[in-house]
C-alpha cells in the first residue's frame, strides 16, 4: 500500500586539493547538473527524496560539508560560512559549471555565499529555509513599524 522510501544515492569521497568531500550522486543522465547543500547537523541523505524526483531533469550531487556526514574534518579548521563555500565551489569547479545550486537552512546561506561571490557557476538558485541574517534592528519603531507593514504578493 505504502510508497517504498529511495535508498540512498550512492557515494564516494572526492578529492578538492587538500580537501575531501564525500559526495552522492544520481545516475549522470541528463546534461543539467544540481548541487544540494544541506543544512547544520544535516547531510547529503537530506536530499534523497527530492534528487530522486528531479532525476530526470538534472544529474545531481549531495555533499557532506567538511566534518558532516561521511566528509572527514576540514584540514584548516574553517567550518564558517565562507569556508564552507570554498568547498562547495571546489565542488562545483570539479564537476563543470554552471550548475543548479540547491540549499537548506546553512546551506541556504553557504549556498548565497557561493552565488554572490561567483555567480558564474550558478545557472539558478533554490532555497529551502535558509539560515539568512535578521538585518532589521531588534527593537524599536523601525522593527515594529517593518512588522506590521502588509506583505505583497
Amino acid at each position: 500500500m505504502g510508497v517504498e522510501p529511495i535508498p540512498y544515492w550512492p557515494g564516494e569521497l572526492i578529492e578538492l586539493g587538500e580537501t575531501r568531500i564525500h559526495v552522492r550522486s544520481t545516475p549522470r543522465g541528463p546534461e543539467e547538473k544540481a548541487v544540494y547543500v544541506h543544512g547544520l547537523a544535516g547531510s547529503a541523505t537530506n536530499w534523497t527524496d527530492l534528487m530522486g524526483a528531479l532525476a530526470d531533469e538534472v544529474a545531481g550531487w549531495a555533499l557532506d560539508l567538511p566534518g558532516a556526514g561521511f566528509s572527514p574534518a576540514s584540514p584548516d579548521g574553517d567550518y564558517s560560512v565562507d569556508g564552507h563555500a570554498r568547498a562547495v565551489i571546489a565542488l562545483i569547479e570539479h564537476l563543470g559549471a554552471p550548475v543548479h545550486l540547491f540549499g537548506n537552512s546553512l546551506g541556504g546561506a553557504v549556498s548565497v555565499r557561493v552565488a554572490a561571490t561567483r555567480p558564474e557557476l550558478i545557472r539558478s538558485l533554490v532555497l529551502v529555509s535558509p539560515a539568512l541574517p535578521d538585518l532589521l534592528p531588534r527593537y524599536g519603531p523601525a522593527r515594529v513599524a517593518a512588522s506590521a507593514a502588509p506583505m505583497r504578493g
